[in-house]
């Protein structure tokens, strides 16, 4: 159905986290779902509730292999994608390497720019996530070598840990409202409950269902929905999230 893609130019703003919550939704949903681990930390199935030494099918494993949690299927691809065999022939490869079928949820490293220009002619969409600093906001201009950030017709943004008691994550709010317009098509606001959910390799809907966070990562989610022309629903799926309300 699509590939949607996740990679900021910054470590550290919550793109694996956002990757997550994105494959939970749509697999509540009732859409068959991937989620595709393409980095080197390989933490994106601790969202999930697995635990760090938990190892997580390879892409092009053995047929049959299968790691599913919530309705999501997990894999990764960090070697895969760095293999002489994919890398010589990158293009052939990528054109069969998405079924068509499901959705998949990619996500890719900061550092790992090759492998986000192989992958962004195939996606319906790229998100990358923004933290309210000076740090990450000064990275906009490393998310193409050949057009600004505001120019990037599959590229849309998320601010994370937005934080309004705190002048600077308010300024940096309105500078990104103002810069992108409708491709900030989100704000995920701080809250301590994600670390601690994180901690207890628990979804934040279990762990804590009355998060402010929680509420906006469903306003997130429904307008990635929107965003790509899923907003015909398929169903609600029987897999549901403990404790999600």
């Amino acid at each position: 159905m699509a590939v949607i893609l996740f990679q900021s130019p910054k470590g550290g703003t919550g793109s694996t986290f956002l990757a997550a919550q994105l494959a939970l939704h749509l697999a509540g949903r009732g859409y068959e779902v991937n989620a595709l681990d393409c980095t080197f930390q390989n933490a994106l199935k601790m969202h999930f509730g697995f635990m760090p030494s938990q190892p997580v099918p390879e892409l092009d494993g053995v047929e049959g292999e299968a790691l599913v949690a919530f309705g999501v299927k997990l894999l990764q691809a960090h070697h895969h994608f760095r293999s002489q065999a994919f890398l010589r022939e990158a293009e052939r490869q990528l054109d069969r390497l998405f079924d068509p079928a499901h959705i998949w949820i990619v996500d890719v490293a900061s550092e790992d720019r090759p492998l986000l220009d192989l992958l962004t002619p195939r996606c319906a969409l790229h998100i990358c996530a923004l933290l309210p600093t000076a740090a990450s906001l000064a990275t906009l201009n490393r998310l193409s070598e050949t057009a600004p950030a505001m120019q990037l017709d599959r590229t849309v943004f998320v601010l994370n840990q937005l934080d309004d008691r705190q002048k600077l994550s308010r300024h940096s709010h309105s500078f990104v409202r103002d810069l992108f317009g409708d491709q900030l098509i989100a704000t995920v606001r701080r809250d301590e409950a994600i670390n601690e959910a994180l901690a207890r390799f628990e979804p934040i809907a279990k762990n804590a269902p009355t998060s402010a966070a929680l509420q906006d990562l469903r306003f997130f989610a429904s307008a990635v929905e929107e965003r790509i022309g899923l907003t015909q629903a398929v169903g609600e799926a029987n897999v549901t999230v403990p404790g999600d309300v």
